[in-house]
């Protein structure tokens, strides 16, 4: 029992760590080879929310979709956003995106790269979308 316990008050004081943010621009490339990212946006009561998050890369940007969350509604309160990756937070600003042309293009990126789990979890028709897309521009 206090093996556990010893090994999970470290998971959690790990997790708490500070982490810092990065100097160098996030490479995309490199990001996009996970199927995830964390990401860490604002709640209500201005404590941070960490997730983890689907993504994939169009035009060299990040890009995501979700459901109806509540790090989806920080984002409506709040656009800004910090990407967790090779150790650092790289801060984001997140453009919502409305255009179905667009939506459908981010669609098609995911089948890319998710395939068959992609059809899976998203069991939609090819050319509808969902409601909820985002695109990732560095703030510098």
């Amino acid at each position: 029992m206090r093996t556990w316990l010893s090994g999970l008050i470290l998971l959690l004081a790990l997790g708490c760590a500070n982490v810092p943010v990065a100097t160098a621009p996030l490479d995309w490339a490199e990001a996009d080879e996970s199927w995830s990212i964390l990401v860490t946006t604002t709640d209500e009561d201005g404590s941070a929310r960490v997730t983890r998050i689907w993504m994939a890369v169009l035009d060299g940007d990040g890009v995501f979709r979700t459901n109806e969350s509540r790090w989806w509604a920080n984002l409506q309160r709040e656009p800004k956003i910090s990407v967790r990756h090779a150790g650092a937070d790289h801060p984001f600003a997140v453009e919502l995106i409305t255009s179905p042309e667009e939506k459908v293009r981010i669609d098609e990126v995911f089948l890319a790269k998710f395939g068959g789990w992609e059809r899976m979890m998203f069991s939609q028709p090819r050319g509808e979308t969902h409601d909820n897309y985002g695109r990732l521009h560095r703030i510098d």
